[in-house]
């Protein structure tokens, strides 16, 4: 991957394609999660500039040790696109990612073009209390130091018996950089986010189009985040991918780029020349 220094780190990142720009921002542990999804938007989506990143203290991006609330989360995918000379861009972000995606947005709605949401975790929803208490067995395995064991309850209770094929879709070293990345993920980013909230006032600046997919096999928690997307976004769409759950974006990234490409069509069409 190439690296860019962005707010004082060097942040790792890689680029598919020509065009209209599309920012790829991954969710907790996961750092090469989107991978899967980035080569099925080059097939489904030209023509698009795909940039795929490693946020803060993920993989081999620096900012290890540093304190890495959302605001710092955006505020370097917001560096990223400086420097690349990006002005504005389409913006995809899953789960944990697709929070910091949605700040990006509320801090610079004149950057971003679209927003494609894949089941971002939003803890002011009714359900947030009960998805919260079934992440108790992680959250053992976490402060027990069992970050292997961690990643295991989470992996598992997501994708079931074929968990680990699924993850290894993201790549060779996909799952030996989750365990690594667990520790840093629940001791500063986990409470970062829990209090972080899709504030009303800031999102009617937002008047960019919205996507939200979801896996339809996901549970309440998300489809109330889903609900709150609407309320707070006028001109939000959805698309559901069959048969899925959390673990979209590796069980089935060919019908979600598919979906980001009709929702970009239909409502941006792309410009080959950008």
């Amino acid at each position: 991957m190439r690296t860019a220094h962005v707010n004082d780190i060097e942040i790792e990142y890689d680029v598919i394609g020509r065009g209209e720009p599309l920012l790829l921002i991954h969710g907790s542990n996961l750092a090469t999660g989107l991978a899967p999804l980035a080569a099925a938007l080059a097939v489904e989506a030209p023509p698009l500039r795909l940039v795929r990143y490693h946020r803060r203290g993920m993989a081999g991006s620096g900012g290890r040790g540093e304190p890495m609330g959302i605001r710092q989360q955006a505020d370097d995918a917001l560096g990223l696109l400086d420097a690349l000379g990006l002005p504005s861009v389409h913006l995809l972000g899953y789960s944990y990612g697709a929070v910091i995606a949605l700040e990006a947005a509320l801090s610079a709605p004149a950057r971003v073009r679209s927003l494609a949401l894949l089941e971002p975790i939003l803890t002011e929803v009714p359900s947030w209390t009960s998805f919260k208490a079934g992440m108790e067995p992680v959250m053992s395995r976490y402060a027990a130091g069992d970050m292997a064991g961690a990643v295991t309850t989470t992996f598992a209770g997501l994708g079931g018996s074929d968990w680990r094929e699924l993850v290894s879709t993201a790549g060779p070293d996909a799952l030996d950089l989750a365990v690594r990345d667990t520790e840093l993920f629940y001791r500063v980013e986990w409470p970062a986010f829990t209090t972080w909230t899709l504030d009303e006032t800031r999102a009617a600046a937002v008047k960019s189009p919205v996507l939200s997919v979801m896996g339809t096999r996901s549970g309440p928690f998300f489809k109330e985040g889903r609900d709150l997307l609407h309320q707070r976004f006028a001109q939000c769409a959805d698309a559901d991918i069959p048969d899925a759950n959390h673990l979209l974006q590796l069980q089935a990234p060919e019908l979600i780029a598919a979906a980001v490409a009709d929702f970009l069509q239909q409502r941006s069409p792309l410009d080959p020349a950008s």
